[in-house]
């Protein structure tokens, strides 16, 4: 009798097909046609670069793709189908993905804003060597990183996102005395602030770049236009054999049972409109911190937007209106009410 955790030989067969070079061709074609439908303009451009990177790495490989490499190909496939039919998790996946929020834009956005500068002339350069040993006692992290830092422990939006691991110190936190009520030892202070440094890197989102920031901004405000990508019309198939149609439900659905929730497990989907759009695109706004110098003080300060548009508190006025003049009018008001009570 043979085992039931071996795959049977259509299951075989479906696995041998998916290692040939049309096979992966399909689904190629099919992750890219999915990219052309995202909603959002960045994340078609990204997703698209990222897609062909990923596949361009996997065939320079000298070893054959195996079924690690074929879930993923299936499962990023998976995520931009949900993505644009509106399921709430895949978008924001997709979204964090080409904002740098997440995956590698995010690595890369870090690496730019902690490029050194170029030193100008002989004096900058003795300053740049004159700095101290990276990781010693005497060192330092950027300034910017510091900045950045004290201002997502201080932002309780993104602390309660959770999409990075959450800051807890701002400084490496070195003991004074070790278990022996001894020194710290100097290679033991310098892991420490390695580390600190690294989880720190980890959890830190960095900005965003103008141009990008710029279209953001626009879609949110509704001045960037934006209407719903139209899928095009799919072809019709050849009809499949009975016998291979249930044979495919099968291995795809498992047996055949009543109406249950299971599609919406993970959420429901959404109708990809404008103020549901707008609605992402403010919880991702609310994610990305918006830097600016302070020459005063000779140091960086971040801001952050917030998840939901604030209410004003008060209607505005037309131009020309004087303000003095309102309480004049709500003054003379009041004594004239209180002249009516007093003659009743």
């Amino acid at each position: 009798m043979r085992s039931s955790s071996l795959p049977g030989p259509q299951i075989q067969h479906w696995l041998h097909n998916l290692s040939k070079r049309e096979q992966w061709r399909h689904l190629l074609r099919a992750t890219l046609r999915e990219c052309t439908y995202l909603p959002d303009p960045i994340a078609r451009i990204y997703m698209k670069d990222h897609i062909l990177s990923r596949y361009r790495a996997a065939s320079s490989r000298s070893n054959k793709a195996g079924p690690q490499t074929v879930h993923t190909a299936r499962n990023a496939l998976s995520v931009l189908r949900r993505a644009n039919e509106g399921y709430s998790r895949p978008l924001e996946k997709v979204l964090f993905l080409s904002y740098g929020r997440t995956g590698r834009r995010r690595h890369e956005l870090l690496a730019k804003m902690l490029t050194p500068q170029i030193p100008n002339d002989t004096l900058g350069l003795q300053e740049l060597l004159s700095q101290p040993a990276q990781f010693g006692d005497c060192w330092e992290a950027p300034a910017i990183v510091r900045s950045l830092a004290a201002a997502h422990m201080q932002n309780t939006v993104v602390t309660s996102a959770r999409i990075r691991p959450l800051i807890k110190h701002l400084k490496p936190p070195i003991p004074q005395q070790n278990t022996w009520c001894k020194e710290v030892p100097e290679s033991r202070r310098r892991n420490i602030r390695r580390r600190w440094y690294n989880s720190t890197l980890n959890s830190l989102l960095p900005p965003l770049p103008e141009d990008d920031l710029r279209i953001l901004d626009g879609l949110i405000s509704g001045t960037v236009p934006w209407s719903p990508v139209k899928r095009r019309k799919v072809k019709t198939q050849i009809a499949q054999t009975e016998s291979e149609s249930k044979l495919f439900t099968l291995l795809a659905r498992g047996p055949e049972k009543g109406k249950t929730f299971a599609e919406y497990v993970n959420g429901r989907p959404h109708t990809l409109t404008a103020r549901y759009m707008r609605r992402q695109w403010r919880r991702l706004s609310a994610l990305i911190p918006r830097p600016s110098w302070n020459s005063e003080y000779q140091k960086w300060s971040f801001t952050w937007e917030t998840p939901k548009a604030i209410p004003r508190l008060s209607p505005g006025m037309a131009n020309g209106i004087d303000p003095a003049s309102i309480f004049e009018m709500v003054a003379k008001a009041k004594s004239g009410v209180s002249r009516e009570h007093r003659a009743q």
